[in-house]
């Protein structure tokens, strides 16, 4: 729970298991180890959620696909592009098309 709150806060700057591990005084493995009984890792939960809030504001805001790259913490909106397109199947430009 703890973790997940961290997440909910920071998710958008921070994107390494260190960070989190470091606020919870736990190492990056020992916070990786108790999220084995989840069959995710916490990078998976991070990745998660910076997608699932770079869909909301695709849908819902008129940012760009670069735009929201940048602001849910990506420094290559290329990166961002692949990243959301393996999560979900379609490009972050189609999504937005889509939308409109």
């Amino acid at each position: 729970r703890s973790f997940n709150l961290l997440v909910e806060e920071h998710f958008k700057s921070e994107h390494s298991v260190a960070f989190y591990a470091d606020k919870l005084y736990k190492s990056p493995k020992t916070l990786s180890n108790s999220f084995a009984k989840l069959n995710r890792s916490p990078l998976q939960i991070i990745h998660q959620r910076i997608i699932l809030e770079a869909k909301r504001l695709l849908t819902y805001s008129n940012k760009s696909a670069k735009e929201i790259a940048f602001e849910v913490g990506f420094n290559n909106p290329s990166y961002f592009s692949k990243c959301f397109q393996n999560r979900f199947g379609i490009s972050p430009s189609k999504l937005k098309i889509a939308s409109s």
